[in-house]
């Protein structure tokens, strides 16, 4: 399944995190790390027309039909979610989000990951691209 895919599916309310799962925790390193080493990994899910407990606000209605729970992946995919969407996955609020990711830039000309820094990026603004911008790249393969 392509990256975009699993973040459509996210978006849709078909893809969702039981509230067994524990709580996103990972850092900038991770998320740098991850982006660094290409996106790689599983993904293990399980469809089921009788989810436990979710998180987020979303409830459960069983005229939707199965849906999918991420059992393992979750810490890679909430950090996907959010540097390419720029925005915290539904399944989590504000709040819950101990560390937030977001804002990581690559500066083309060194291709070095860089989280945004005021003094340093309004000098080299048009230097460095907000990773968002690299969602079809994702996609593509290019």
């Amino acid at each position: 399944m392509k990256i975009s895919q699993i973040l459509d599916k996210i978006d849709e309310r078909q893809l969702f995190v039981p509230t067994f799962q524990r709580e996103y925790v990972w850092k900038r390193k991770n998320a740098k790390d991850l982006i660094k080493d290409y996106p790689t990994g599983t993904m293990l899910t399980w469809e089921t027309s009788n989810p436990p407990e979710l998180k987020g606000d979303h409830k459960y209605d069983p005229r939707q039909g199965a849906v999918k729970l991420i059992l393992d992946g979750q810490q890679r995919i909430t950090t996907l979610y959010m540097l390419m969407t720029n925005m915290i996955p539904p399944y989590y609020q504000e709040h819950e989000i101990r560390h937030d990711i977001r804002g990581l830039y690559v500066n083309v000309e060194s291709r070095e990951l860089e989280y945004f820094k005021k003094t340093i990026m309004e000098k080299i603004r048009c230097g460095s691209i907000l990773l968002t911008s690299f969602k079809v790249k994702f996609d593509t393969g290019m």
